[in-house]
């Protein structure tokens, strides 16, 4: 008895290993050849379902994209029954950084698609998000302020792979963050 294809299956596990390839090789090292081989595929596979790597690697990216959006809806959640706040965005940021690949694969994709214009649609998907999560808390110049601090403090904290400056981030966080009492900036 032959096992039944599972040709949706198939090609998530594809998706799934391009996923993997990007984020730990890069947008630009990223093959057919490589893919199948992570995914446990014939290289036929890969290209039955995605005729050119742009279209996987597109693929791949809005994928990490939708995983990106529904960790930023939890983050919003937990923000919103915070009784601190600033500790509350350090833990979200460790937390993040923890899982190195995702975080890994999200930065290659607002790379990727400062060069593919195709892709920039997807990577705003992960700017508006942070900046409107940081807006909710901070109003919207201080927090445009504050995603940019959490983005520069994420991208750092990735390229030096070393232990992130939390005391430096709650500071900075503490200090774009309104007055939960009276919804002003703080004095």
């Amino acid at each position: 008895m032959t096992a039944r294809r599972d040709p949706e299956a198939r090609r998530q596990q594809i998706i799934t290993a391009a996923v993997r390839a990007i984020a730990e090789h890069g947008v630009g090292n990223v093959t057919h050849r490589r893919i199948a081989a992570l995914a446990g595929v014939p290289l036929g596979s890969t290209t039955y379902y995605f005729p050119t790597l742009d279209d996987l690697v597109a693929t791949a990216l809005r994928e990490s994209v939708e995983t990106a959006r529904a960790g930023l809806e939890a983050w919003a959640e937990e923000l919103l029954v915070s009784r601190d706040l600033p500790d509350t965005f350090v833990d979200l940021v460790c937390r993040y950084l923890a899982d190195r690949e995702q975080a890994l694969l999200d930065y290659e994709m607002c790379l990727a698609a400062a060069r593919t214009p195709e892709l920039r649609p997807a990577a705003e998907l992960w700017i508006d998000g942070i900046r409107g999560i940081c807006a909710r808390f901070a109003g919207p110049e201080r927090g445009f302020a504050l995603a940019a601090l959490i983005d520069g403090f994420m991208l750092q904290a990735l390229v030096t792979d070393g232990p992130p400056d939390v005391n430096g981030l709650r500071a900075g966080v503490a200090a774009l963050l309104l007055n939960p009492r009276t919804a002003e900036e703080p004095t």
